[in-house]
């Protein structure tokens, strides 16, 4: 007894591949929670930057709401013309006590539209009566245009009389409705520094806010403005709107990396678990400096200023250091699990695919139709794989059985009954007699039969098989069906077998292709011409004949029409004649016009007959 060679069942395929997917499992498993816990480490920053950032928030928007009150408060008083704004009694005996509480307050005052300046000062606790500063005098002119309004926080500037950088909180005042000037409080910046979260040491953040694209607070801002601002005692008296700016410094020129990058900060995608748990106004971004990422967190102001106020926070990346150097170890380790599955899940996969892409190979060229080349698959160790070679194998061999019995079927039998038949479960190989309206089609050469008796008698079936097999091509094209082959004569029929709605213009359309052809092209040297005639109606379709011997044919008054149709273009002169019922059904029966009214033989009343136009041939 032959030795039966060892197969392998589809079952420990499948259960090696499932071990090595459990070992890469454990890698991706390994790789995914390192960054679950790079995202975690950073988003507990974020939140508790975000924590941050909305208190100091919202202790600038209580400081300029304190001064915007206390703006309004003094400019009704003015405006009921109780006290005069430009007398030293109104800011010693009134203001000073009003702004006591308040030591971030560097002075508080009118300035006029004539350029003058009437105020206090809280270190001095002294009447000030000066010029007025540039960028105070130009909207101190400006605003009379709008009337009274809201009290508005200015951009931080310059400012000559203080000698120092300020955000004034101005408000128009008028009394008695004459416009008296501008009332203005200057906060200075270190007041509004303090209001910079409180980082603890090392912990690797660094705070800042921006106005635009100038620092205003920053720990690095006060060893710019000892090299870059100038003392207190410098007679420097701006001229211009640019240079009361220019003492603040751009986010570019305070020495801090990210900031400096402001460009190319790009966002982070915090997911919907953090996303709805944060403020919306919260901006998250991230930047690569030097291959080291940075995660930037910025929130915009919502206040009644027309400043544009950014608090925001950078993370140093000494935060993520020690947990970086983790999280490296977990991903080599990761690294290696998942390598070396893949290597193994390589090997595996690519000795056992090669039956499978040689099936899979075999099944598209089976989809194509191209049974002859198709090659025998081999057989395999695997159970499985070897039982669908096996069973494959076998299917084509009996599809080609199954084609070549439909191939010579169609050399006795149109196409349509032929598969018809081989699809009928039963073997009496009849197709079952019915009624139908179809389009039926006679055509017969014309002298051809005198021709034929002067001619070779292999010339004539050579001629008569080129003309045929043109022929039965362009009726088969058109779904018809040729039942018979009468001499030099033809009869197909349309709907007939299957469904074929638009028969009538099937036929015609077959009619024209053929006058085409004859006058188109020679066969086997010999011009040939024909005529056709078409007519519809209700005919019997079935197999006749001996039980051993049976052919499809069609019967009825509609298909001796045809033939009565076709010989008629004889007297009338005409290549095709179509009887009234296929002209009623087509599709455009204004393309058929009267030939004439005629007594078709058998008939005892007249009926017209109908012809089309033929372009070129006519």
């Amino acid at each position: 007894m032959a030795r039966r060679q060892r197969r392998l069942s589809i079952f420990a395929v499948l259960l090696s591949g499932v071990l090595l997917s459990s070992v890469g499992g454990v890698g991706m498993s390994l790789y995914f929670g390192v960054q679950t816990t790079i995202e975690n480490t950073r988003d507990l920053w974020i939140t508790m930057t975000s924590a941050d950032l909305a208190n100091a928030e919202r202790a600038v928007e209580n400081r300029i709401t304190r001064l915007a009150n206390r703006n309004r408060w003094i400019a009704s008083k003015i405006a009921e013309g109780r006290v005069d704004p430009k007398t030293p009694s109104f800011w010693i005996d009134n203001i000073s006590s009003l702004i006591a509480s308040e030591t971030d307050i560097a002075a508080i005052g009118l300035t006029t539209p004539d350029g003058e300046f009437y105020g206090y000062d809280p270190k001095t606790h002294q009447f000030l009566n000066t010029k007025a500063d540039l960028l105070d005098g130009i909207l101190a002119e400006q605003l009379p245009l709008f009337g009274p309004g809201p009290s508005q926080t200015l951009f931080p500037y310059w400012q000559s009389a203080l000698r120092q950088v300020v955000i004034g909180e101005a408000i128009p005042v008028f009394q008695n409705g004459q416009y008296l000037g501008l009332l203005i409080q200057y906060l200075t910046l270190p007041g509004l520094s303090r209001t910079l979260p409180k980082q603890e040491e090392g912990d690797g953040r660094t705070a800042f806010i921006i106005v635009d694209d100038h620092i205003i607070a920053h720990p690095s801002l006060s060893n710019w403005q000892r090299v870059n601002m100038r003392a207190d005692d410098s007679p420097f008296v701006p001229k211009t709107i640019e240079e009361t700016t220019s003492v603040l410094p751009r986010i570019d020129e305070i020495g801090d990396a990210v900031l400096a990058q402001r460009a190319r900060w790009r966002p982070v995608d915090l997911g919907n678990s953090i996303k709805y748990a944060l403020d919306q106004r919260l901006d998250v971004s991230q930047v690569q400096i030097n291959s080291i990422y940075s995660i930037i967190v910025t929130r915009d102001a919502l206040q009644s200023s027309a400043v544009p106020i950014t608090f925001g926070m950078h993370f140093e990346p000494s935060v993520f250091e020690t947990e970086g150097r983790r999280i490296d170890n977990l991903i080599m380790i990761g690294a290696a699990v998942l390598l070396s599955a893949l290597i193994g899940a390589a090997a595996i996969a690519h000795y056992f695919s090669r039956p499978l892409r040689r099936f899979s190979s075999a099944t598209r060229q089976l989809e194509d139709g191209d049974l002859r080349s198709l090659p025998k698959l081999p057989s395999s160790i695997v159970t499985e794989f070897n039982d669908a070679a096996t069973s494959f194998n076998h299917m084509v061999a009996t599809l080609n059985d199954r084609e070549r019995i439909g191939r010579l079927f169609g050399k006795f039998l149109p196409p349509a009954i032929a598969e018809q038949l081989l699809a009928s479960e039963s073997d009496a190989g009849t197709i079952a007699p019915h009624k139908c309206v179809a389009s039926i089609l006679f055509v017969d050469l014309q002298g051809f039969t005198s021709m034929s008796e002067k001619a070779d008698p292999q010339d004539v079936v050579d001629t008569l098989n080129a003309y045929f097999a043109d022929a039965t091509a362009i009726i088969e094209n058109n779904k018809g069906i040729i039942t018979q082959y009468q001499g030099d004569a033809i009869l197909a029929v349309f709907n007939a077998v299957g469904e074929l709605p638009d028969h009538a213009d099937a036929a015609l359309e077959t009619a024209i292709s053929l006058q085409e052809l004859v006058h188109a092209k020679q066969f086997n040297g010999i011009t040939l011409r024909c005529r056709c005639g078409v007519n519809t109606g209700e005919l019997v379709a079935g197999s006749v004949g001996a039980p051993d011997r049976l052919s499809f044919t069609v019967n009825g008054d509609a298909v001796n029409s045809a033939a009565r149709l076709e010989a008629m273009n004889k007297e009338l002169g005409t290549k095709i004649l179509i009887g009234e019922t296929t002209r009623n059904q087509l599709s455009d029966p204004s393309r058929a016009f009267l030939a004439k009214e005629v007594l078709l033989r058998g008939r005892s009343e007249t009926t017209a007959v109908y012809t089309v136009t033929l372009d070129g041939i006519d």
